[in-house]
């Protein structure tokens, strides 16, 4: 779907900020229990999770960045910040959240198959 045709579906508009909070939560939710697990470790924020995996090695910095730019969209859908941007919302989930989210995915499940 093109930008204009998602601007104009509010339908759309609203399923996909819905799911980027469901994939941002979910994602930071695993995060926060492998540190806790694995490092005892408490993250403070959603951006905090991303980066901190990428400290120790769980997923690479190049998806940490792009999991805590996602993590922002979150929040701006949650707590609306200066309004919601749904053109800037298209953009990053079609330009770089998508291929983000499957290689965070992939990263975490190599993590988890290593032995301890």
């Amino acid at each position: 779907m093109d930008i204009e045709d998602f601007i104009q579906n509010r339908s759309k508009r609203f399923s996909m900020r819905y799911s980027i909070v469901l994939i941002v939560e979910a994602s930071a939710d695993l995060g926060i229990a492998i540190l806790k697990q694995c490092f005892d470790e408490e993250p403070k924020s959603y951006r905090e999770v991303f980066l901190k995996l990428a400290e120790r090695g769980i997923i690479s910095l190049r998806i940490a960045e792009a999991m805590a730019s996602l993590a922002s969209l979150r929040n701006m859908i949650i707590h609306r910040y200066w309004g919601v941007d749904d053109a800037r919302i298209y953009r990053e989930a079609k330009d770089s959240g998508i291929n983000a989210i499957k290689e965070f995915i992939r990263e975490v499940e190599n993590y988890a198959s290593k032995d301890p």
